[in-house]
């Protein structure tokens, strides 16, 4: 028996080898085979569609065990859409999966937005960002949930330009989880357009020296090196640094072309 896991993995491997079209086409089988059992385990029979009976636990158990299952094939059929800039479908995925994880909507709205932002629709991105608020009002005040909508405000900014509120907004989230990356590395890049070279070149620097396993990420890198470029003439020693503390950390799948060392 080959376990599930394995199975998701034989169907991702494809994308990080650029050819995205055949993971998907594995993906697609792999959630055609989770929506079977599903069905056969709503219709009161086994897994396999057989007529073995179940005790009510194991059949609640096995279905939530199954959707799960559909919901992690999903998400990774939605990641390889997006690596395909296929928006619009890997819009309808997400809804898709807000039907099975309705407990992930906020995050999932969230990340919708986010999509609409990245291809410059601000409108609609603002209106799903208006959609997460409400989710958060009536599930009520969660950490979690704080985060994300101080998030969706700083990225609403910067896609306006405006990098004074993005930077507010990023401290804010800052205040509340003080190791998020992802806040870390663009309330740098605001300070960068604020003027500010030195301060977020520190901001960046001291991140990656103090956790290099959390910080010691291609984008973060990808903003180092621009801003060595922009501060010093020595920014390929600089590079080269990095480049050796990507060596002993990160596998073979790490892409070095964010070090702009060529």
């Amino acid at each position: 028996m080959v376990p599930f896991s394995m199975r998701l993995l034989h169907a991702e491997l494809p994308q990080y080898l650029a050819k995205p079209q055949e993971a998907l086409d594995r993906l697609h089988n792999l959630k055609t085979v989770c929506l079977a059992i599903l069905e056969n385990l709503e219709k009161g029979l086994a897994e396999d569609g057989s007529m073995i009976t179940l005790t009510q636990e194991n059949r609640q158990g096995s279905l939530k065990l199954w959707r799960s299952r559909l919901s992690r094939v999903m998400y990774s059929m939605a990641n390889c859409l997006l690596l395909m800039k296929d928006y619009v479908l890997a819009v309808e995925t997400y809804h898709s999966i807000i039907q099975y994880e309705p407990q992930q909507r906020v995050q999932l709205l969230s990340g919708i937005g986010r999509i609409f932002l990245q291809i410059g629709d601000v409108k609609t991105a603002e209106r799903y960002f208006q959609d997460v608020e409400k989710a958060c009002q009536m599930t009520g005040s969660q950490p979690s949930h704080t985060t994300c909508v101080l998030m969706n405000r700083a990225f609403v900014s910067l896609s306006q330009n405006n990098y004074t509120e993005a930077h507010a907004s990023f401290t804010e989230v800052l205040k509340i989880d003080p190791k998020n990356p992802v806040a870390n590395n663009n309330a740098a890049v605001c300070l960068l357009y604020l003027g500010c070279l030195k301060e977020s070149l520190g901001q960046l620097e001291g991140l990656v020296q103090q956790d290099p396993a959390l910080y010691l990420h291609e984008s973060v890198l990808f903003n180092l090196t621009t801003m060595y470029e922009l501060e010093s003439s020595r920014s390929t020693q600089k590079k080269q640094a990095l480049l050796e503390a990507v060596a002993c950390r990160e596998g073979d799948s790490f892409n070095t072309q964010c070090l702009k060392l060529v």
